[in-house]
């Protein structure tokens, strides 16, 4: 039956779970206004009322849209319809309108939507002075910014509006496209000099934006046109920057060229690279600044290449003062089995970073096999202490040691009158209203702009309600911004666990390793985007996708059906399920693939190692870190689920040396 209205009425299925506990606990409050004679007052009818309202708004039914409004009048998302009503009439909309909408709802994220979308008619209208008057720096979009600067212009300001067309240029990324009236009015002005065009174009190589480089070549001089094209031909094939005579002219746009090839060369081979500076150090002048940032790149990129010439050891460059390069040496000296050496550059840690779990594990799991009987006591002292912890570290330091992991799990006090003290507070009822409408973007902002400014204890409360609405995304960052750490079960929500554990079934892996993989991902928000395309719950790429439903039979009609958050575990799990049958049922080679693709696992791959060895010295940062959290949540989850979970399974274990 539940499904039959969740399907007629096109409501998710999560969000039609929470519209049944916005029912169950909804506050006495809620209905204490006395409701105009036609109004609605279930919250299933409002919910429907509301939908075909802002459906009829936006289809420029006015009269429909004028005759449903006054019965919402006491619902949640009224000022919503308020909202609606202006941005699709703005037009109609007069200073005075628009005034009272932003007193009356300022403390809001309508408020400065109205005023971008306000903003954007006044451009579009030429009313320029209006538009200074309306325009707030610290809410612009991209594009009412271009026009602040053009309104400068067009209000005779004119240095105020060169000063802004000047920041809106000097910028490595293309800017929209009504920027280009105000940069035509700056340009034939002659404020556009030689050194501001060809600061642009570094900055779009130096970001990776070459069709923006390419773009911007016509705004430079003859002389810097020539730079460029060499620029170009560096940045596509960084084995040229070797060619030393080519670059070697004493200036400072050979300099950029040569500081901007030898770090691509570096990415490939760091060696090359090094040798390389050294030769142009003779004719070229670098600033310090520049030097010493090229050298921690060249020397971070020789420790994750393996330094074959060992440049490293005679590097001119102090260790003392960059971690970063220090941490990338030890984790090269762990590569290597050199342990004397791991412990030599511990000692060029700081103090603050050498006491973090990561270094005191490593150097407790060195002097464990010391000769000298005081060593090896002080590191089971160690070794001991971090196994109280709850993180990867204590977890390996308790394997070592044959001890219990401590999860220590301890609930919050919250009190279902906190509860619901925060549920009936109008920017939290306003997005727990929306999230359960499906709007999740809009549901987001006004949550984020109601806990803005919380204090721990109403981040807990927070938290607590998000979990009791199912939004588990919300409800893990809220315990994470309350520093309460030991709140497992929010932390770590047993979130659709029926498909969870019916998909892992069918895909034949641990469903606590399921849980941990969408966990580490998107936290369990449904509709979560990464840079690279990668949607849902489980951070499915489209391509994958599809290759996954060709090879288990699954229906994978677009894109969208990723956002649905049991397709996505569908999808997802068998992935997993894919990727673990290819590298013997081993979690941790899975997901390094499942985060960084399979060919890297080959290429990565070193059995000699100890496996936490290996893992130390995975070459990127994001998939080190991705794994040992994968690891640690599934061992959570093993807590949760009340089944064993070690942090590594024995098999697992085996693929390495012994350890």
């Amino acid at each position: 039956m539940t499904g039959m209205l969740s399907k007629n009425l096109k409501i998710p299925l999560a969000a039609f779970l929470a519209l049944l506990v916005s029912i169950v606990f909804m506050p006495a409050a809620q209905g204490a206004n006395v409701a105009p004679a036609n109004s609605v007052t279930s919250k299933f009818e409002q919910r429907k009322s509301y939908k075909r309202a802002i459906s009829a708004v936006k289809s420029g039914q006015r009269s429909k849209f004028q005759r449903m409004k006054p019965a919402l009048a006491n619902y949640t998302l009224y000022p919503y319809l308020e909202s609606f009503e202006r941005i699709y009439k703005i037009s109609r909309q007069t200073n005075a309108s628009i005034d009272a909408f932003l007193a009356q709802y300022a403390d809001t994220p309508l408020a400065k939507r109205l005023r971008q979308n306000w903003l954007y008619h006044q451009a579009k209208k030429g009313r320029w002075d209006n538009f200074l008057a309306y325009y707030e720096p610290s809410s612009a979009t991209k594009v009412n910014a271009c026009y602040q600067a053009y309104a400068l212009a067009k209000t005779g300001k004119t240095d105020a509006a060169f000063q802004q067309a000047e920041q809106l240029w000097s910028v490595g990324f293309s800017q929209p496209d009504e920027c280009d009236s105000i940069f035509k009015v700056w340009r034939d002005a002659g404020e556009l000099i030689p050194n501001l065009a060809w600061q642009r174009f570094t900055l779009s190589m130096q970001a990776g934006e070459i069709t923006l480089a390419n773009y911007l070549v016509r705004f430079l001089s003859k002389q810097d046109t020539q730079h460029a094209a060499r620029f170009l031909a560096v940045h596509r094939k960084p084995a040229l920057i070797e060619k030393t005579k080519r670059y070697s002219k004493p200036n400072q746009r050979n300099a950029e060229i040569v500081l901007h090839g030898l770090k691509r060369l570096a990415r490939r081979n760091a060696q090359a690279a090094y040798k390389t500076l050294q030769t142009y150090q003779e004719d070229l002048t670098f600033t310090q600044q520049e030097l010493e940032e090229l050298l921690l790149y060249i020397g971070y990129r020789l420790a994750s290449q393996g330094d074959p010439q060992d440049s490293l050891e005679r590097f001119p460059i102090a260790l003392s003062t960059n971690t970063k390069l220090v941490e990338a040496r030890i984790r090269l000296a762990l590569k290597r089995n050199d342990s004397s050496k791991v412990l030599v550059l511990m000692h060029q840690l700081p103090a603050r970073v050498r006491d973090i779990p990561r270094w005191r594990y490593w150097r407790a799991r060195i002097l464990l096999d010391s000769a000298q009987l005081a060593e090896q006591s002080q590191a089971r002292k160690t070794l001991t202490e971090l196994a109280e912890t709850r993180n990867y570290y204590g977890f390996l330091a308790a394997d070592h040691l044959g001890s219990p992991y401590q999860f220590q799990n301890s609930a919050s006090s919250i009190t279902e009158e906190e509860i619901l003290s925060l549920e009936s507070s109008p920017g939290i009822a306003r997005a727990l209203e929306l999230y359960a409408i499906g709007e999740l973007t809009m549901a987001r902002r006004e949550w984020l702009n109601s806990v803005n400014q919380f204090s721990n204890r109403e981040q807990q409360i927070a938290g607590y309600v998000a979990q009791r609405w199912g939004w588990h995304k919300r409800a893990i960052q809220s315990m994470i911004d309350a520093e309460s750490w030991d709140d497992l079960k929010v932390r770590f929500p047993l979130a659709y666990r029926d498909s969870f554990i019916a998909n892992t079934v069918k895909a034949d892996i641990p469903v606590t390793f399921g849980f941990a993989i969408a966990r580490q991902e998107s936290a369990f928000m449904p509709d979560a985007k990464s840079s690279a395309g990668a949607l849902g719950l489980m951070q499915m790429i489209p391509s994958t996708a599809k290759i996954t439903a060709k090879r288990h039979n699954l229906r994978f009609a677009n894109t969208n059906v990723l956002i649905n958050p049991h397709t996505n575990i569908t999808f997802g799990t068998a992935h997993l399920g894919t990727l673990m049958r290819r590298f013997n049922n081993n979690r941790i080679l899975a997901s390094v693939a499942y985060n960084a693709g399979p060919g890297r696992v080959q290429s990565w791959l070193d059995p000699t190692l100890p496996v936490d060895a290996w893992i130390e010295t995975i070459p990127f940062t994001e998939t080190r870190n991705y794994v040992q959290n994968v690891l640690m949540f599934a061992a959570i989850y093993g807590n949760r689920l009340k089944t064993s979970q070690p942090l590594i399974m024995a098999h697992e274990r085996a693929a390495f040396s012994a350890n």
